[in-house]
């Protein structure tokens, strides 16, 4: 990590933060708070209760890092039985931030010249099956190595006893690869458990022992260690899970199997604790925390946006490194920006719960920005221009604040990469084959081409620090568009934005002057919103307008929001304002399409999915939030009409023809069950649980 003078300055501070710990169960802590904090959190408080009740969430704990403050507090229930609290250092199992302890142990140890990361994982577990091609290391730290994630749910995901590190290697280590090692990125827990081992013997000692003494131990992080179900740990939360839409304890599953993948347990204070010693740079030298927040790249030359451990990718023109985690009892996030000395940390205690609203809003109150907010332009050809420009000056911003100029150093490269950005910017080709020009832009993004574009926004972000300082970074994030009108005002002739694009941008700059005001700045949609008023604020601004925000996602969440109360009149009156504003967003189509196939208009939803498919494709996800809800209201005609959906889109996937199997043999429909557990067959035939399933079919 490149640390800024004013970084080198504070890291002893932030060795020594204030931190200022709520107790959670209604009691605020914010009157010790700088105002500018302590306003943030008055006001973020009451929006946390408000969405938990939504979310039907717990217990849940959230703080933030801001310069030398820590801030936490707990909201809800620990234990719902016996009524405890939530706190700020409520301890939750962490699932797959534990990913992060690993990257940085095994770096740790490359560092002390004791791991190769470009040897093959076998140099430190010789006893790991040797597979066709060879795995290294580094490969393994950014989900490069083809090792599979789980594969059979009951016999991997919902282990009952203990296993030690041999034991967890035995669940995996027969498994083919699903792919030759850096030709594809495939998220592995696996892969992280092979690292934990890969520790172990480099380390000489337990996994367990050495993040305790090297990560957590120097870090003063105290509540943090490897889950034990028999141990007595201090305020350890209990977990739940949504059945038919009502609060149910989460069934027990032991994790040691997952130890170095997603085995720890820690509190959100510990969290925080652990990112103030990333931002002043411990635990790691300088080039080992660049290596680990560069994202890797697969053999065609295309970014992950994973780098060792770690995703990374910008948020809105802020380089931000994060985690998630998600498991039995649990879900977490961590997101950490590590020049900004800012870090958000979030637990909760319900599988499956969405924690990012929370992450976003605290993240805008705190940081006084809008951060989730984006454009909408009708014509479709300047969407993709429009959509371009915001991702240079996102990737340049981030990367030119976090890496320096590194990648506009050399003017040749400059120029060409300016060459290229003309060459693609074919308003005539955009017109007439809108996707491939989207696919050949976005392609400017990663080494394949060279990162043309990426190195273009870091030259602007260079100049226009140079001219004006930083403190601009925050008008350019919020409006990309004035980052390139402020750059061409400076620009030498060689390095000019193309004439056509920049009387684009000053076209869209005084539309957006309109419809962008602090009203749509500020705004925050929610559920109890009288979304007739909201409805005719926007529609007589954006009449018209070659472009306005983008309020499609939160619209088309408040319609999911209804969807999953059941209150169908209100997610449709939702999703009319979204089609009124947003005609061809591909979030408002997908609601679109969900309801019209809940009301039993299967015509329109048959015709509507493939149209959002072919603009964005569906995650699988969807069809399975699509199926909780169908087979909750007993609609299974319309759930059968969702399965044959399904694989119309996506007929290659053996996971979904399995799954779709596995539902309708629980619902007892055999012949439906046999069908789509033969085709999985037919996909696939050494995947686990069908041939199985299968069988039990013929003895029923």
């Amino acid at each position: 990590m490149r640390l800024r003078p004013h970084l080198r300055l504070l890291a002893l501070v932030l060795a020594f933060g204030t931190e200022i710990i709520g107790s959670g169960g209604g009691q605020r802590s914010e009157e010790n708070l700088p105002t500018d904090l302590s306003q943030a959190v008055a006001e973020f408080s009451p929006y946390v209760k408000r969405q938990m009740r939504r979310d039907q969430i717990p217990g849940l704990s959230i703080g933030f890092l801001k310069g030398d403050i820590i801030w936490a507090e707990g909201f809800g229930y620990a234990d719902l039985e016996n009524q405890v609290p939530a706190l700020a250092d409520s301890a939750y199992r962490l699932a797959s931030i534990t990913k992060t302890f690993t990257a940085i142990a095994v770096m740790q140890l490359q560092e002390a010249g004791k791991i190769d990361l470009d040897a093959e994982v076998q140099t430190y577990v010789p006893g790991f099956p040797r597979k066709k091609w060879p795995v290294t290391v580094r490969q393994l730290l950014g989900h490069l190595g083809g090792i599979s994630h789980y594969r059979d749910d009951p016999a991997e995901n919902r282990i009952k006893v203990p296993k030690n590190t041999q034991e967890s290697l035995a669940i995996f280590k027969d498994f083919e690869l699903v792919a030759e090692p850096g030709t594809k990125y495939n998220y592995s827990s696996y892969g992280f458990n092979l690292l934990g081992a890969v520790i172990e013997a480099a380390g000489g000692m337990s996994y367990a022992e050495y993040i305790r003494k090297h990560i957590f131990l120097p870090l003063g992080m105290t509540a943090s260690r490897l889950d034990d179900p028999i141990d007595l740990i201090p305020r350890r939360v209990r977990g739940y899970r949504l059945v038919g839409g009502k609060i149910k304890n989460s069934e027990y599953v032991d994790v040691s199997s997952r130890f170095a993948g997603g085995g720890t347990r820690s509190s959100v204070t510990d969290l925080l604790r652990y990112a103030r010693g990333i931002c002043s740079g411990r635990l790691l030298r300088n080039e080992s925390w660049k290596r680990m927040f560069t994202s890797m790249a697969i053999r065609v030359g295309r970014l992950t946006g994973y780098g060792m451990g770690w995703i990374v990718l910008p948020w809105k023109g802020h380089f931000q490194v994060s985690h998630g985690g998600s498991q039995p009892e649990t879900r977490t996030y961590l997101t950490i920006f590590p020049t900004e000395l800012f870090a958000i940390a979030v637990a909760a205690n319900l599988e499956g719960a969405d924690l990012m609203p929370y992450v976003r809003r605290l993240a805008e109150l705190v940081l006084k920005e809008d951060l989730d907010s984006t454009a909408y332009l009708p014509d479709v050809s300047e969407q993709i221009q429009y959509d371009t420009c915001a991702q240079m000056a996102s990737y340049g911003i981030s990367h030119f604040d976090f890496f320096g100029r590194d990648l506009a150093d050399d003017p040749s490269d400059l120029r060409a990469s300016f060459a290229w950005l003309r060459e693609k910017l074919d308003t005539g080709a955009i017109k007439k084959d809108p996707k491939a020009a989207r696919a050949k832009l976005n392609v400017g993004f990663h080494p394949a081409a060279g990162r043309p574009l990426t190195r273009i926004g870091v030259h602007m972000a260079a100049v226009l620090q140079e001219a004006y300082g930083q403190d601009r970074n925050r008008a350019y994030r919020e409006n990309p568009l004035c980052f390139f009108t402020d750059y061409q005002e400076l620009a030498e002739k060689p390095f000019m934005i193309p004439s056509e694009l920049d009387r684009l941008v000053r076209e869209w700059q005084r539309d957006w002057d309109v419809t962008y005001t602090d009203y749509e700045r500020r705004l925050h949609i929610t559920p109890d919103m009288d979304f007739n008023v909201l409805g005719s604020r926007l529609t007589g601004r954006f009449s018209g307008a070659r472009i306005c925000p983008d309020f499609s996602l939160p619209i088309a969440s408040v319609a999911e929001h209804f969807l999953d109360s059941t209150e169908i009149a209100n997610s449709r009156e939702v999703l009319d304002l979204g089609s009124a504003l947003y005609p061809h967003h591909p979030a408002i189509l997908l609601g679109v399409a969900a309801i019209h196939l809940i009301l039993g208009d299967e015509a329109t939803a048959r015709r509507l999915y493939p149209r959002r498919h072919e603009l964005q494709p569906i995650p699988l996800a969807h069809f399975e939030d699509q199926v909780t809800r169908l087979l909750a209201a007993e609609k299974f005609r319309e759930l059968t009409v969702m399965t044959e959906i399904a694989v119309e889109l996506y007929p290659k996937n053996v996971r979904l023809h399995a799954e779709i199997g596995a539902l309708y043999l629980r619902m007892g429909e055999k012949q439906l069950a046999s069908l789509y557990l033969q085709k999985a067959l037919e996909l696939d035939p050494g995947y686990p649980g069908v041939r199985e399933k299968l069988a039990s079919l013929k003895l029923r």
